[in-house]
């Protein structure tokens, strides 16, 4: 595939917005789903601030609201796979004279793309937020701000580099959906669920120590307090992800069920 087509198909999958099919309808639920959202925000956002007023707030749990990122970034990409049978643009997709490996590539690097897009902006809202504490509350310092970007970093990174094997899982579990293989999703499901909740356990000991030294007044926190294996585990993973792409690519050519 020439490469200019490929960067069309990755900025097609960026681009997508939804189901077509629902659009008639998913206009209202979408301002109904953004002004939920804004009240959530609201809600944490206040609650955060009346706990700083009273320097009761440890500015490193706010952290802790991210943790469902994982789960976000598995649903992004299975949606982002199944909506081609919602819109039931799966023959025109799939009869596209391009490798399936291609074609999975680019849902799976679009996708890719808005996680890198949804970890940069909520790293700067939330480091903004708490800049904005430490600048008119007398308990917060600059060194607290530091000690939280750092945290975040920690976090983030984690995020950023186990999101590509959650993305080719999301994209597996949804072309196993349409395969012949459609019996063993529930399986699938619970092994995939349970295998993300254990590795991003990781992340929780990590924020949780640096709140303990925010607690005993060091602030300073610790650059990637993680053991030395997590950078071979990545690593396996981003190898992991290409073979799991292989199998959608091949689940998506060989074993269909339509």
């Amino acid at each position: 595939m020439d490469s200019a087509i490929f960067r069309n198909l990755v900025r097609h999958e960026f681009k997508f917005k939804g189901s077509y099919k629902k659009s008639s309808r998913s206009q209202a639920a979408g301002k109904w789903w953004l002004a939920y959202s804004l009240l959530i925000l609201l809600m944490l956002t206040g609650t955060a601030t009346y706990y700083a007023m009273h320097n009761e707030l440890q500015i490193n749990s706010i952290w802790f609201v991210t943790m469902g990122f994982p789960y976000m970034v598995f649903f992004l990409s299975y949606g982002c796979m199944k909506r081609e049978w919602e819109n039931e643009t799966y023959g025109w997709w799939l009869t596209m004279p391009y490798p399936r490996l291609e074609l999975v590539s680019a849902k799976w690097l679009g996708s890719y793309l808005k996680v890198w897009v949804g970890i940069i902006a909520v790293f700067f809202a939330t480091s903004a937020y708490v800049l904005i504490l430490s600048m008119v509350l007398p308990f917060y310092t600059l060194e607290s701000v530091g000690s939280f970007m750092i945290t975040g970093i920690n976090w983030l990174t984690l995020v950023a580099g186990l999101s590509p094997i959650i993305i080719a899982l999301g994209l597996l579990a949804s072309a196993v959906q349409s395969s012949v293989y459609r019996p063993i999703s529930p399986i699938m499901w619970i092994v995939f669920m349970g295998g993300i909740a254990m590795i991003f356990q990781i992340p929780d000991s990590a924020i949780s120590v640096n709140m303990m030294q925010q607690g005993t007044g060091h602030l300073k926190a610790e650059w990637f307090p993680y053991s030395w294996e997590l950078p071979l585990f990545m690593l396996l993973s981003w190898i992991l992800t290409y073979a799991l792409l292989r199998l959608t690519a091949y689940l998506l050519e060989k074993k269909l069920d339509l």
